[in-house]
């Protein structure tokens, strides 16, 4: 059974059976189905310092070489969201949040990989690499918030939450275009050409503020950060090797989400709810790259296969950073009880 259709069925299942339970329980549920569509790019940046060595064989000079690899986010996910509530309004109560979302498209936009040759003290860059591939994306993102509530006025409350997400991006890379040295030099290829799978742990704390104008309208406001932990694979497929890293870093998180209800009473009550979200992540450390066959490269001028590493070949310590921005925009339909 594919993931998919998996995560279809357990969603039918809460919104059938969040009904018949709720009333033997001591809080109110909300479960609501959702669509949402999400932009953004997750990437990493590496810079590593070697020598190159003159024609002559003479001399040698001290040369930086980064690469910047950027992977879309764009795409249209569906998933859930299931809520608990305290039922006595009166009192300062407890809210659980829970909630998955898969994505149901790939993206439009390229993957592109940029390299440069730089001047270790940072005076001059020159660019002497670019190329784009189609991707193919698999998506999943689970969640788990819960909030107490510290203030309550008539028509507003402040809470304070803590949660935890956890975000898995797999992507694999499908041809590519682009130039080497030159502009003029074009490069292009077909078949599968990378592998990069990144996981983002973000445990958070923050704050949750919640908006009831009247009875059919219901409006929350949510800041939140936490340490990020994050590990990715990037399998060079062409060049036959891997490249692994660990790292952690900071992210900030933001919503802004309003549900209208659309009857007063009732066992289940129909809303409809829409939502804003935004995530940034940053995360540094370093990476670990390692050959699984030799890297081969003609030379057009000597009429020759070159051996640049050798299977085996290990290179650690590289300098990494990785960056993350995704904005997602939503709707939904579900069944308060």
């Amino acid at each position: 059974m594919t993931q998919k259709r998996t995560f279809t069925i357990i969603l039918i299942l809460l919104v059938l059976t969040t009904g018949p339970i709720q009333a033997e329980l001591p809080f109110s549920l909300k479960a609501s189905p959702k669509l949402l569509f999400n932009s953004g790019s997750t990437d990493y940046t590496i810079e590593a310092l070697t020598y190159a060595v003159s024609e002559d064989l003479l001399d040698t000079t001290l040369v930086g070489i980064r690469s910047k690899l950027e992977f879309p986010l764009d795409a249209a996910l569906v998933g859930f969201d299931l809520e608990a509530t305290s039922k006595h309004v009166t009192e300062k109560g407890w809210t659980i949040n829970i909630g998955a979302l898969i994505n149901i498209t790939d993206p439009d936009k390229m993957m592109e990989d940029h390299d440069w040759f730089f001047d270790p003290d940072g005076s001059e860059s020159i660019k002497w690499s670019w190329t784009e591939s189609r991707a193919k994306l698999s998506y999943l993102l689970l969640k788990f918030e819960i909030a107490k509530t510290i203030a309550r006025g008539k028509k507003l409350d402040l809470s304070l939450m803590a949660g935890f997400h956890y975000n898995r991006v797999e992507l694999d890379m499908i041809g590519y275009s682009g130039w080497q040295v030159s502009v003029d030099n074009v490069i292009k290829g077909q078949g599968p050409a990378l592998y990069y799978r990144v996981t983002y742990k973000l445990p958070q704390v923050g704050v949750r503020l919640k908006i009831t104008p009247s009875w059919q309208t219901i409006m929350e406001l949510q800041l939140a950060g936490g340490r990020l932990m994050a590990s990715d694979l990037d399998d060079h497929l062409l060049r036959g090797k891997t490249a692994e890293a660990t790292t952690a870093g900071w992210a900030f998180l933001g919503q802004a989400a309003a549900r209208l209800m659309l009857a007063r009473s009732g066992s289940a009550r129909l809303f409809l709810a829409g939502r804003v979200e935004f995530v940034t992540q940053s995360a540094s450390g370093t990476q670990t790259q390692e050959w699984y066959r030799d890297e081969v490269y003609f030379d057009p001028v000597a009429n020759e296969e070159v051996i640049l590493a050798r299977k085996g070949t290990v290179i650690s310590g590289i300098n990494y950073e990785t960056t993350a921005r995704q904005v997602r925009l939503g709707l939904g339909l579900g069944l308060a009880f």
